[in-house]
Protein backbone atom coordinates (compact mmCIF):
# COMPACT_ATOMS: atom_id res chain seq x y z
CA UNK A 1 0.00 0.00 0.00
CA UNK A 2 2.50 2.61 -1.10
CA UNK A 3 5.79 1.47 0.44
CA UNK A 4 7.64 -0.76 -2.00
CA UNK A 5 10.76 -0.99 0.19
CA UNK A 6 9.18 -3.55 2.53
CA UNK A 7 8.54 -6.13 -0.20
CA UNK A 8 10.64 -7.05 -3.22
CA UNK A 9 10.53 -9.39 -6.25
CA UNK A 10 11.33 -12.48 -4.16
CA UNK A 11 8.34 -11.81 -1.94
CA UNK A 12 6.12 -11.88 -5.02
CA UNK A 13 7.55 -15.27 -5.96
CA UNK A 14 6.90 -16.63 -2.49
CA UNK A 15 3.36 -15.25 -2.63
CA UNK A 16 2.58 -17.47 -5.59
CA UNK A 17 3.34 -20.53 -3.49
CA UNK A 18 0.88 -19.40 -0.82
CA UNK A 19 -1.99 -19.58 -3.28
CA UNK A 20 -1.67 -23.38 -3.33
CA UNK A 21 -3.06 -23.58 0.18
CA UNK A 22 -6.66 -24.75 0.55
CA UNK A 23 -9.50 -22.26 1.02
CA UNK A 24 -11.26 -22.56 4.39
CA UNK A 25 -14.99 -22.80 5.00
CA UNK A 26 -15.98 -20.56 7.90
CA UNK A 27 -19.33 -19.82 9.50
CA UNK A 28 -19.41 -16.37 11.06
CA UNK A 29 -22.11 -15.45 13.55
CA UNK A 30 -23.66 -11.97 13.33
CA UNK A 31 -24.62 -9.92 16.43
CA UNK A 32 -28.18 -11.23 15.92
CA UNK A 33 -26.85 -14.82 16.05
CA UNK A 34 -27.43 -15.29 12.34
CA UNK A 35 -25.02 -17.52 10.40
CA UNK A 36 -23.09 -16.21 7.39
CA UNK A 37 -21.23 -18.85 5.39
CA UNK A 38 -17.83 -17.84 3.99
CA UNK A 39 -15.24 -19.52 1.79
CA UNK A 40 -11.95 -17.82 2.58
CA UNK A 41 -9.01 -18.27 0.15
CA UNK A 42 -5.35 -18.02 1.19
CA UNK A 43 -4.15 -14.44 1.86
CA UNK A 44 -7.68 -13.22 2.71
CA UNK A 45 -8.37 -11.86 6.22
CA UNK A 46 -10.93 -13.98 8.10
CA UNK A 47 -13.54 -12.70 10.59
CA UNK A 48 -12.08 -12.12 14.06
CA UNK A 49 -12.87 -10.10 17.19
CA UNK A 50 -12.38 -6.84 15.29
CA UNK A 51 -15.00 -7.97 12.76
CA UNK A 52 -17.43 -8.62 15.62
CA UNK A 53 -16.80 -5.14 17.07
CA UNK A 54 -17.44 -3.41 13.75
CA UNK A 55 -20.58 -5.48 13.17
CA UNK A 56 -21.95 -4.49 16.58
CA UNK A 57 -21.40 -0.85 15.65
CA UNK A 58 -23.19 -1.16 12.30
CA UNK A 59 -26.11 -3.00 13.90
CA UNK A 60 -26.94 0.09 16.00
CA UNK A 61 -27.19 2.50 13.07
CA UNK A 62 -30.70 3.88 12.43
CA UNK A 63 -32.66 3.62 9.16
CA UNK A 64 -30.36 1.25 7.23
CA UNK A 65 -32.92 0.73 4.48
CA UNK A 66 -32.49 4.30 3.26
CA UNK A 67 -28.70 4.43 3.30
CA UNK A 68 -25.72 3.52 1.14
CA UNK A 69 -22.71 1.87 2.82
CA UNK A 70 -19.15 1.50 1.54
CA UNK A 71 -16.81 -1.03 3.13
CA UNK A 72 -13.11 -0.49 2.44
CA UNK A 73 -10.90 -3.57 2.82
CA UNK A 74 -13.83 -5.99 2.75
CA UNK A 75 -11.68 -9.14 3.11
CA UNK A 76 -13.95 -12.16 3.38
CA UNK A 77 -17.07 -10.03 2.83
CA UNK A 78 -18.54 -10.73 6.27
CA UNK A 79 -19.29 -7.10 7.19
CA UNK A 80 -20.63 -6.18 3.75
CA UNK A 81 -22.98 -9.17 3.69
CA UNK A 82 -24.18 -8.39 7.21
CA UNK A 83 -24.80 -4.75 6.22
CA UNK A 84 -26.79 -5.89 3.17
CA UNK A 85 -28.88 -8.16 5.37
CA UNK A 86 -29.68 -5.13 7.57
CA UNK A 87 -30.95 -3.27 4.51
CA UNK A 88 -28.04 -1.08 3.44
CA UNK A 89 -27.20 -0.67 -0.24
CA UNK A 90 -23.61 -1.94 -0.13
CA UNK A 91 -20.48 -1.27 -2.14
CA UNK A 92 -17.32 -3.12 -1.05
CA UNK A 93 -13.70 -2.91 -2.16
CA UNK A 94 -10.34 -4.52 -1.46
CA UNK A 95 -6.86 -4.29 -2.98
CA UNK A 96 -6.56 -8.11 -2.77
CA UNK A 97 -8.21 -9.65 -5.85
CA UNK A 98 -8.78 -12.88 -3.90
CA UNK A 99 -10.76 -10.93 -1.30
CA UNK A 100 -12.85 -9.44 -4.10
CA UNK A 101 -13.56 -12.92 -5.45
CA UNK A 102 -14.32 -14.27 -1.96
CA UNK A 103 -16.76 -11.42 -1.19
CA UNK A 104 -18.59 -11.86 -4.50
CA UNK A 105 -18.91 -15.60 -3.90
CA UNK A 106 -20.09 -15.07 -0.31
CA UNK A 107 -22.76 -12.59 -1.41
CA UNK A 108 -24.24 -15.13 -3.82
CA UNK A 109 -23.98 -17.95 -1.25
CA UNK A 110 -25.83 -15.91 1.36
CA UNK A 111 -28.49 -14.52 -0.97
CA UNK A 112 -27.64 -10.80 -0.87
CA UNK A 113 -26.57 -8.27 -3.48
CA UNK A 114 -23.39 -6.23 -2.99
CA UNK A 115 -21.23 -4.37 -5.51
CA UNK A 116 -17.63 -5.55 -4.99
CA UNK A 117 -14.74 -3.63 -6.58
CA UNK A 118 -10.96 -3.96 -6.63
CA UNK A 119 -8.87 -1.13 -5.17
CA UNK A 120 -8.94 1.26 -2.25
CA UNK A 121 -7.41 4.44 -0.79
CA UNK A 122 -3.74 4.53 -1.71
CA UNK A 123 -1.30 5.90 -4.26
CA UNK A 124 -2.75 7.04 -7.58
CA UNK A 125 -1.38 3.95 -9.29
CA UNK A 126 -3.93 1.90 -7.31
CA UNK A 127 -6.73 3.47 -9.35
CA UNK A 128 -9.19 6.38 -9.21
CA UNK A 129 -11.73 6.88 -6.46
CA UNK A 130 -14.56 5.87 -8.80
CA UNK A 131 -12.80 2.57 -9.47
CA UNK A 132 -13.15 1.35 -5.89
CA UNK A 133 -15.93 3.55 -4.42
CA UNK A 134 -18.24 3.95 -7.40
CA UNK A 135 -19.80 7.22 -8.52
CA UNK A 136 -22.51 7.61 -5.88
CA UNK A 137 -22.13 9.13 -2.43
CA UNK A 138 -22.26 6.91 0.63
CA UNK A 139 -23.97 7.65 3.93
CA UNK A 140 -21.75 5.26 5.86
CA UNK A 141 -18.11 4.27 5.22
CA UNK A 142 -16.53 1.51 7.30
CA UNK A 143 -12.94 0.30 7.34
CA UNK A 144 -11.33 -2.29 9.58
CA UNK A 145 -7.91 -0.69 9.14
CA UNK A 146 -4.65 -2.62 8.86
CA UNK A 147 -3.80 -1.33 12.32
CA UNK A 148 -0.52 -3.11 13.16
CA UNK A 149 2.73 -1.17 12.84
CA UNK A 150 5.56 -2.71 10.81
CA UNK A 151 8.40 -4.10 12.94
CA UNK A 152 11.68 -4.62 11.10
CA UNK A 153 12.58 -7.42 13.51
CA UNK A 154 9.45 -9.47 12.86
CA UNK A 155 9.08 -11.94 9.97
CA UNK A 156 6.69 -10.91 7.23
CA UNK A 157 3.86 -12.87 5.68
CA UNK A 158 3.17 -12.28 2.00
CA UNK A 159 2.35 -8.85 0.52
CA UNK A 160 -1.38 -9.55 0.22
CA UNK A 161 -1.70 -10.95 3.75
CA UNK A 162 0.33 -8.11 5.25
CA UNK A 163 -1.88 -5.58 3.45
CA UNK A 164 -4.75 -6.73 5.65
CA UNK A 165 -2.68 -6.42 8.84
CA UNK A 166 -0.03 -3.69 8.44
CA UNK A 167 -0.30 -0.02 7.52
CA UNK A 168 2.93 0.09 5.50
CA UNK A 169 1.97 3.29 3.68
CA UNK A 170 4.42 6.03 4.64
CA UNK A 171 1.74 8.67 4.42
CA UNK A 172 -0.68 6.56 6.46
CA UNK A 173 -3.99 5.08 5.38
CA UNK A 174 -6.04 7.36 7.66
CA UNK A 175 -4.40 10.38 6.07
CA UNK A 176 -5.16 9.09 2.57
CA UNK A 177 -8.79 8.43 3.45
CA UNK A 178 -9.22 11.91 4.95
CA UNK A 179 -7.84 13.43 1.76
CA UNK A 180 -10.47 11.55 -0.26
CA UNK A 181 -13.21 12.65 2.15
CA UNK A 182 -12.21 16.29 1.64
CA UNK A 183 -11.52 16.25 -2.10
CA UNK A 184 -14.11 13.81 -3.47
CA UNK A 185 -17.81 13.10 -3.04
CA UNK A 186 -17.60 9.57 -1.64
CA UNK A 187 -19.19 10.64 1.68
CA UNK A 188 -22.49 12.49 1.89
CA UNK A 189 -22.40 15.82 3.72
CA UNK A 190 -24.14 14.36 6.76
CA UNK A 191 -22.41 10.98 6.45
CA UNK A 192 -20.48 8.93 9.01
CA UNK A 193 -17.19 7.05 8.83
CA UNK A 194 -16.31 4.21 11.18
CA UNK A 195 -12.66 3.16 11.47
CA UNK A 196 -11.46 0.24 13.56
CA UNK A 197 -8.01 0.85 15.06
CA UNK A 198 -5.70 -0.49 17.75
CA UNK A 199 -4.40 1.58 20.67
CA UNK A 200 -0.84 1.59 19.26
CA UNK A 201 0.88 4.78 18.09
CA UNK A 202 -0.70 4.66 14.62
CA UNK A 203 -4.12 4.29 16.17
CA UNK A 204 -3.59 7.09 18.68
CA UNK A 205 -2.54 9.49 15.92
CA UNK A 206 -5.85 8.95 14.08
CA UNK A 207 -7.72 11.29 16.44
CA UNK A 208 -5.22 14.11 15.94
CA UNK A 209 -5.21 13.59 12.16
CA UNK A 210 -8.99 13.82 11.97
CA UNK A 211 -9.12 17.01 14.02
CA UNK A 212 -6.26 18.53 11.99
CA UNK A 213 -8.37 17.93 8.87
CA UNK A 214 -11.52 19.42 10.36
CA UNK A 215 -13.40 16.18 11.14
CA UNK A 216 -15.04 15.45 14.48
CA UNK A 217 -14.12 12.09 16.01
CA UNK A 218 -15.35 9.99 18.91
CA UNK A 219 -14.77 6.47 20.18
CA UNK A 220 -18.07 4.61 19.75
CA UNK A 221 -17.05 1.04 20.72
CA UNK A 222 -14.05 -0.68 22.24
CA UNK A 223 -12.77 -4.08 23.33
CA UNK A 224 -9.79 -4.70 25.62
CA UNK A 225 -7.83 -7.95 25.63
CA UNK A 226 -5.91 -9.69 28.41
CA UNK A 227 -2.55 -8.73 26.86
CA UNK A 228 -3.40 -5.02 27.17
CA UNK A 229 -4.29 -4.43 23.52
CA UNK A 230 -7.43 -2.40 22.99
CA UNK A 231 -9.42 -2.20 19.76
CA UNK A 232 -11.58 0.85 19.15
CA UNK A 233 -14.16 1.88 16.58
CA UNK A 234 -13.88 5.59 15.85
CA UNK A 235 -16.86 7.51 14.54
CA UNK A 236 -15.92 10.41 12.23
CA UNK A 237 -18.15 13.14 10.81
CA UNK A 238 -18.28 16.73 9.58
CA UNK A 239 -18.95 18.85 12.68
CA UNK A 240 -22.35 20.47 13.20
CA UNK A 241 -23.57 19.83 9.66
CA UNK A 242 -25.75 22.60 8.16
CA UNK A 243 -25.35 24.86 11.20
CA UNK A 244 -24.30 28.50 10.78
CA UNK A 245 -20.70 29.66 11.17
CA UNK A 246 -20.63 33.46 11.39
CA UNK A 247 -17.66 35.83 11.55
CA UNK A 248 -17.86 39.43 12.78
CA UNK A 249 -14.99 41.91 12.70
CA UNK A 250 -15.69 43.25 16.19
CA UNK A 251 -18.11 42.42 18.99
CA UNK A 252 -18.38 42.99 22.70
CA UNK A 253 -18.81 39.31 23.62
CA UNK A 254 -19.60 36.31 21.43
CA UNK A 255 -21.02 34.48 24.44
CA UNK A 256 -23.44 37.29 25.24
CA UNK A 257 -24.49 37.67 21.61
CA UNK A 258 -25.35 33.99 21.22
CA UNK A 259 -27.05 33.82 24.60
CA UNK A 260 -29.42 36.59 23.53
CA UNK A 261 -30.03 35.11 20.06
CA UNK A 262 -32.36 32.37 18.90
CA UNK A 263 -29.65 30.56 16.89
CA UNK A 264 -29.82 26.77 16.82
CA UNK A 265 -27.63 24.33 18.72
CA UNK A 266 -24.31 23.97 16.90
CA UNK A 267 -24.15 27.59 15.73
CA UNK A 268 -20.65 29.12 15.90
CA UNK A 269 -20.01 32.85 16.19
CA UNK A 270 -16.41 34.08 16.17
CA UNK A 271 -14.86 37.52 16.08
CA UNK A 272 -11.77 39.29 14.84
CA UNK A 273 -11.80 41.46 17.96
CA UNK A 274 -13.75 40.83 21.15
CA UNK A 275 -13.77 44.05 23.17
CA UNK A 276 -15.48 42.81 26.33
CA UNK A 277 -14.63 39.13 26.42
CA UNK A 278 -14.65 37.64 29.89
CA UNK A 279 -13.65 34.52 31.74
CA UNK A 280 -14.67 32.94 34.99
CA UNK A 281 -15.83 35.28 37.75
CA UNK A 282 -16.12 38.06 35.15
CA UNK A 283 -12.35 38.28 34.74
CA UNK A 284 -11.55 40.18 31.49
CA UNK A 285 -9.98 38.23 28.60
CA UNK A 286 -7.13 40.05 26.85
CA UNK A 287 -7.53 39.88 23.06
CA UNK A 288 -4.03 39.62 21.64
CA UNK A 289 -2.74 40.72 18.21
CA UNK A 290 -4.14 37.50 16.76
CA UNK A 291 -6.50 35.34 18.76
CA UNK A 292 -9.42 32.99 18.33
CA UNK A 293 -12.51 34.20 20.18
CA UNK A 294 -15.63 32.18 19.48
CA UNK A 295 -18.77 30.74 21.01
CA UNK A 296 -21.13 27.85 20.31
CA UNK A 297 -24.70 27.17 21.27
CA UNK A 298 -24.18 23.72 22.72
CA UNK A 299 -27.55 22.79 24.17
CA UNK A 300 -31.11 23.78 24.94
CA UNK A 301 -32.41 21.38 27.53
CA UNK A 302 -34.97 21.02 30.26
CA UNK A 303 -33.52 21.37 33.72
CA UNK A 304 -30.07 22.42 34.90
CA UNK A 305 -27.09 20.38 33.59
CA UNK A 306 -23.95 19.49 35.51
CA UNK A 307 -21.74 22.55 34.80
CA UNK A 308 -18.56 20.74 35.83
CA UNK A 309 -19.10 18.05 33.19
CA UNK A 310 -19.53 20.66 30.47
CA UNK A 311 -16.39 22.49 31.57
CA UNK A 312 -14.35 19.28 31.50
CA UNK A 313 -15.56 18.46 27.99
CA UNK A 314 -14.80 21.96 26.78
CA UNK A 315 -11.35 21.89 28.36
CA UNK A 316 -10.58 18.58 26.67
CA UNK A 317 -11.77 20.00 23.34
CA UNK A 318 -9.38 22.96 23.56
CA UNK A 319 -6.52 20.76 24.79
CA UNK A 320 -6.85 18.32 21.89
CA UNK A 321 -7.33 21.08 19.32
CA UNK A 322 -4.04 22.68 20.34
CA UNK A 323 -2.23 19.34 20.09
CA UNK A 324 -3.71 18.96 16.59
CA UNK A 325 -1.88 22.18 15.66
CA UNK A 326 1.22 19.97 15.51
CA UNK A 327 2.36 20.86 19.02
CA UNK A 328 3.97 18.10 21.07
CA UNK A 329 1.64 16.59 23.65
CA UNK A 330 4.30 16.98 26.34
CA UNK A 331 4.25 20.76 25.89
CA UNK A 332 0.47 21.17 26.27
CA UNK A 333 -0.95 21.08 29.79
CA UNK A 334 -4.59 20.81 30.83
CA UNK A 335 -5.29 22.60 34.13
CA UNK A 336 -8.46 21.78 36.03
CA UNK A 337 -11.15 22.68 35.33
CA UNK A 338 -10.78 24.26 31.89
CA UNK A 339 -7.53 26.15 31.17
CA UNK A 340 -4.85 25.06 28.71
CA UNK A 341 -1.20 26.02 29.17
CA UNK A 342 1.95 25.72 27.10
CA UNK A 343 5.34 24.69 28.43
CA UNK A 344 7.83 27.04 26.76
CA UNK A 345 11.39 26.62 27.97
CA UNK A 346 11.27 26.77 31.75
CA UNK A 347 7.95 28.62 31.83
CA UNK A 348 4.37 27.35 31.91
CA UNK A 349 1.96 29.98 30.59
CA UNK A 350 -1.76 30.07 29.81
CA UNK A 351 -2.66 29.97 26.10
CA UNK A 352 -6.42 29.56 26.27
CA UNK A 353 -9.48 28.94 28.35
CA UNK A 354 -13.17 28.17 28.17
CA UNK A 355 -16.30 29.60 29.69
CA UNK A 356 -19.63 27.77 29.87
CA UNK A 357 -22.65 29.97 30.60
CA UNK A 358 -26.31 29.11 30.86
CA UNK A 359 -29.60 30.92 31.13
CA UNK A 360 -32.90 29.43 32.18
CA UNK A 361 -36.19 30.60 30.76
CA UNK A 362 -39.18 28.70 31.99
CA UNK A 363 -38.35 25.01 31.82
CA UNK A 364 -35.63 25.44 29.17
CA UNK A 365 -31.94 26.10 29.77
CA UNK A 366 -29.86 27.64 26.97
CA UNK A 367 -26.15 26.81 27.19
CA UNK A 368 -23.35 28.64 25.41
CA UNK A 369 -19.66 27.72 25.31
CA UNK A 370 -17.00 30.37 24.74
CA UNK A 371 -13.38 29.57 23.88
CA UNK A 372 -10.48 31.99 23.70
CA UNK A 373 -7.03 31.01 22.46
CA UNK A 374 -4.00 33.21 21.77
CA UNK A 375 -2.60 32.72 18.27
CA UNK A 376 0.19 35.33 18.42
CA UNK A 377 1.24 38.12 20.77
CA UNK A 378 3.88 40.87 20.72
CA UNK A 379 4.07 40.93 24.50
CA UNK A 380 3.85 37.64 26.41
CA UNK A 381 4.67 39.21 29.77
CA UNK A 382 2.10 41.79 30.82
CA UNK A 383 2.27 43.90 33.94
CA UNK A 384 -0.11 41.68 35.90
CA UNK A 385 0.25 38.30 34.19
CA UNK A 386 2.04 36.27 31.51
CA UNK A 387 0.52 34.42 28.58
CA UNK A 388 1.47 32.01 25.82
CA UNK A 389 0.59 31.99 22.12
CA UNK A 390 0.37 29.13 19.63
CA UNK A 391 2.95 30.65 17.27
CA UNK A 392 5.62 30.12 19.92
CA UNK A 393 5.42 26.36 19.27
CA UNK A 394 3.59 25.92 15.96
CA UNK A 395 4.61 27.20 12.54
CA UNK A 396 1.01 26.62 11.39
CA UNK A 397 -0.45 29.04 13.92
CA UNK A 398 -3.17 31.21 12.42
CA UNK A 399 -6.85 31.78 13.05
CA UNK A 400 -7.68 30.29 9.65
CA UNK A 401 -5.92 27.02 10.50
CA UNK A 402 -7.21 26.86 14.07
CA UNK A 403 -10.88 27.53 13.24
CA UNK A 404 -11.81 24.17 11.61
CA UNK A 405 -9.74 22.28 14.18
CA UNK A 406 -11.39 23.78 17.26
CA UNK A 407 -14.82 23.50 15.61
CA UNK A 408 -14.25 19.78 15.02
CA UNK A 409 -12.88 19.27 18.53
CA UNK A 410 -15.86 20.97 20.19
CA UNK A 411 -18.22 18.76 18.17
CA UNK A 412 -16.22 15.68 19.14
CA UNK A 413 -16.94 16.28 22.81
CA UNK A 414 -20.30 18.02 22.72
CA UNK A 415 -22.32 17.36 19.54
CA UNK A 416 -25.34 15.09 19.73
CA UNK A 417 -24.94 13.27 16.40
CA UNK A 418 -27.40 10.67 15.12
CA UNK A 419 -25.61 7.35 14.63
CA UNK A 420 -22.75 8.27 17.00
CA UNK A 421 -22.79 6.91 20.53
CA UNK A 422 -23.24 9.65 23.12
CA UNK A 423 -20.30 10.19 25.46
CA UNK A 424 -20.77 8.68 28.90
CA UNK A 425 -19.84 10.89 31.84
CA UNK A 426 -17.43 8.29 33.24
CA UNK A 427 -15.50 8.33 29.94
CA UNK A 428 -15.21 12.12 30.14
CA UNK A 429 -13.96 11.88 33.73
CA UNK A 430 -11.42 9.22 32.76
CA UNK A 431 -10.14 11.23 29.77
CA UNK A 432 -9.78 14.41 31.80
CA UNK A 433 -8.03 12.60 34.65
CA UNK A 434 -5.57 11.01 32.21
CA UNK A 435 -4.79 14.37 30.58
CA UNK A 436 -4.48 16.19 33.90
CA UNK A 437 -2.16 13.52 35.29
CA UNK A 438 0.00 13.74 32.16
CA UNK A 439 0.15 17.54 32.63
CA UNK A 440 1.64 17.45 36.13
CA UNK A 441 5.27 17.71 34.88
CA UNK A 442 4.33 21.16 33.52
CA UNK A 443 1.93 22.15 36.31
CA UNK A 444 3.90 20.86 39.28
CA UNK A 445 2.27 19.92 42.57
CA UNK A 446 -1.06 21.44 43.68
CA UNK A 447 -1.10 23.79 46.68
CA UNK A 448 -4.32 24.01 48.68
CA UNK A 449 -4.66 26.17 51.81
CA UNK A 450 -0.90 26.82 51.59
CA UNK A 451 -0.16 23.10 51.87
CA UNK A 452 1.55 21.24 49.04
CA UNK A 453 -0.42 18.14 48.11
CA UNK A 454 -0.65 15.56 45.36
CA UNK A 455 -3.31 15.15 42.73
CA UNK A 456 -5.31 11.99 43.37
CA UNK A 457 -8.34 11.79 41.05
CA UNK A 458 -11.22 13.48 39.29
CA UNK A 459 -14.48 12.68 41.02
CA UNK A 460 -17.70 11.69 39.18
CA UNK A 461 -19.14 15.16 39.84
CA UNK A 462 -16.21 16.76 38.01
CA UNK A 463 -14.42 18.06 41.09
CA UNK A 464 -10.88 16.95 41.89
CA UNK A 465 -9.51 15.19 44.93
CA UNK A 466 -6.11 15.99 46.43
CA UNK A 467 -4.24 14.08 49.11
CA UNK A 468 -1.92 15.66 51.70
CA UNK A 469 1.18 14.24 53.38
CA UNK A 470 -0.97 12.66 56.10
CA UNK A 471 -2.99 10.79 53.45
CA UNK A 472 -6.07 12.90 54.11
CA UNK A 473 -8.26 13.61 51.11
CA UNK A 474 -9.49 17.06 50.14
CA UNK A 475 -12.25 17.59 47.58
CA UNK A 476 -11.80 20.80 45.57
CA UNK A 477 -14.86 22.46 44.06
CA UNK A 478 -13.30 25.62 42.60
CA UNK A 479 -10.15 25.87 40.49
CA UNK A 480 -9.42 29.27 42.06
CA UNK A 481 -8.72 27.49 45.35
CA UNK A 482 -5.69 25.63 44.00
CA UNK A 483 -2.26 26.90 42.93
CA UNK A 484 0.33 24.83 41.08
CA UNK A 485 4.04 25.01 41.89
CA UNK A 486 5.24 25.41 38.29
CA UNK A 487 2.50 27.77 37.11
CA UNK A 488 2.24 31.38 38.19
CA UNK A 489 -0.31 33.79 36.75
CA UNK A 490 2.32 36.51 36.94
Amino acid sequence: MGNEEIFGPRDAEHEIGRFERTAKEVVWMTPQSREIELLIPPTVYPPREDTDLMAQTIAKLPKPGAKRLLEIGCGSGAISIFAAQLGFTVTACDINPFAVAASRHAAVSNGVTINVREGGPGPNIDGTVEQWAGRKQHDIIVWNLPYLAHDNQSPLLGPLEEAALLDTDRRGLVSRLLKHLKSSKILSENGLVFLLISNNEKGKSARTECLANGFAIRTVASKRFDDGECLEVLGIWRPYHAKNITFVESIASTNTALMESDDAVGTLLYAGIQSSGHGRRGRPWSHEEQAFAGSWVIDEIRGIPNPNQLQLRAGLALHQAIIAMNISTELVALKWPNDVLLRIGEETRKVGGVLVESRSQGKTTRIVLGIGCNISSKNHHKKEYSLAALDELSQRASTEVFLPIIHASVASWLEDKEGIEALRNDNVISAFETSLRASTPSLGEPIYRNIMMQFHSVKPDGNIQLVDQNQRFHQIEDGEDVRWTKYRRN
